[in-house]
C-alpha cells in the first residue's frame, strides 16, 4: 500500500535523523549559509573581497558551528560590505536597513530572522508566490515582518545594481547621483514590491487561520485556499494597479508553494480521523471538550524467527 510504504519511509529517514544528528544538522547549516551568502554575492557581488568562494564556503563553514542565529547575521553584514562599492551613502542606507530589521523584529524572534535571506533565494528559483503558503502554516503571522523585510530586500537589491551601473555610465559633466535619494525613490515607486507585501501578507493570515481550524483535512483546504487566494489577489492588483504581473509564474508558484507545503506536512505527521475521539471531562471551573485525532504512523513489528536445525541420529 502506498501510505505504508510513505509512512515507512518517513520513520526511516526521522530515524536517520535522529541517529546521525550531530553530523546532520551541521551540514544542513553549512548547506544552507553557503546557498544564502552565494546567492547575496550574485545579487551584488561588488566588493572584491567577497568574492572569492573559498571565503564564501569558509564564513559558511564557521556558521554551521554556530547557532542559526549567525547565518542572519552574517549575511547583514555582507549586505553592508556589499553595499560600499556602490556609494558610501547606500552603504549607510543598508546598515540602517539591518540595524530597524534587527530592533524591530530579530532581537524578539531571533530563530525566524532568516526568513529575510531566504526570500531572494525564493526569488532567484523562481518560487516567489510558494512563499506565502508555505510561510503561513509553518510559521504563521509571525512570519509576515521578516517576509516584507525579505521582498524589500529583494528589490532593495535591484535598486543597487541600477544605481551602480547609472554611477558606471555617468560622466564628471553630469549632476551628482545621490545614492540613498535614488534607492528610496525607486523603492516607493515599486508599484509590484507593494502589491507583493499586500497579497503576501493577506494570504499568510489566510493560510494560517484556516490551518489551525478543527474540521477534517483543513491543512489541505488551507493550502489550497492559500493557492487560490494567491493567484486571484495578484491579478486584482495587477488589473487595479495597471500593471502587467506574470500571470503563468504566479500560478506555477502557488502550485510550488502547495506541493511543497503538502511534502512538509507529511513529514511533520498527518492525522487519521477515522480514529478520532471526542473527550469530555470537568474541573471546579470548567468543563473541557477535547477533540482528540492521533497521527498515522506505522509500527515496526518485531519478529523473532526461530532456526530449528534437525539432525539425524
Amino acid at each position: 500500500m502506498l501510505v505504508t510504504t510513505l509512512l515507512t519511509f518517513r520513520e526511516n529517514i526521522k530515524a536517520f535523523f535522529g541517529r546521525y544528528d550531530y553530523v546532520i544538522t551541521p551540514l544542513l547549516k553549512f548547506l544552507l549559509a553557503a546557498l544564502v551568502f552565494f546567492m547575496l554575492n550574485s545579487q551584488f557581488g561588488r566588493f572584491a573581497l567577497l568574492n572569492k568562494s573559498w571565503l564564501l564556503l569558509a564564513l559558511a563553514a564557521v556558521c554551521s558551528m554556530l547557532p542559526s542565529e549567525m547565518i542572519t547575521v552574517v549575511g547583514g553584514g555582507m549586505i553592508i560590505l556589499l553595499s560600499f562599492p556602490v556609494a558610501l551613502d547606500v552603504a549607510l542606507l543598508s546598515l540602517a536597513f539591518i540595524v530597524i530589521f534587527y530592533f524591530g523584529y530579530m532581537r524578539f524572534a531571533t530563530r525566524t530572522g532568516i526568513i529575510v535571506l531566504l526570500i531572494p533565494v525564493f526569488y532567484a528559483l523562481h518560487l516567489t508566490c510558494a512563499i506565502p503558503i508555505v510561510m503561513g502554516f509553518m510559521v504563521g503571522p509571525a512570519a509576515i515582518v521578516p517576509v516584507i523585510f525579505g521582498v524589500i530586500l529583494y528589490y532593495y537589491e535591484g535598486c543597487i545594481g541600477n544605481l551602480a551601473n547609472l554611477l558606471a555610465a555617468a560622466t564628471d559633466d553630469e549632476e551628482a547621483i545621490q545614492g540613498y535619494h535614488y534607492i528610496v525613490t525607486c523603492l516607493v515607486e515599486n508599484k509590484l514590491m507593494q502589491l507583493t507585501i499586500v497579497v503576501f501578507t493577506c494570504v499568510i493570515v489566510v493560510t494560517y487561520i484556516i490551518y489551525r481550524m478543527s474540521f477534517e483535512y483543513s491543512w489541505i483546504v488551507a493550502f489550497v485556499v492559500g493557492g487560490i487566494l494567491n493567484v486571484v489577489l495578484f491579478l486584482i492588483g495587477g488589473v487595479t494597479m495597471s500593471m502587467d504581473v506574470d500571470t503563468g509564474g504566479i500560478v506555477l508558484g502557488s502550485l510550488a508553494g502547495i506541493l511543497v507545503s503538502l511534502v512538509v506536512q507529511f513529514a511533520k505527521g498527518i492525522v487519521d480521523y477515522q480514529k478520532t475521539e471526542l473527550l469530555q471531562f470537568e474541573d471546579d471551573e470548567y468543563y473541557y471538550y477535547v477533540k482528540a485525532i492521533p497521527k498515522l504512523t506505522i509500527s515496526e513489528s518485531n519478529k523473532n524467527v526461530k532456526h530449528i536445525n534437525s539432525k539425524t541420529q
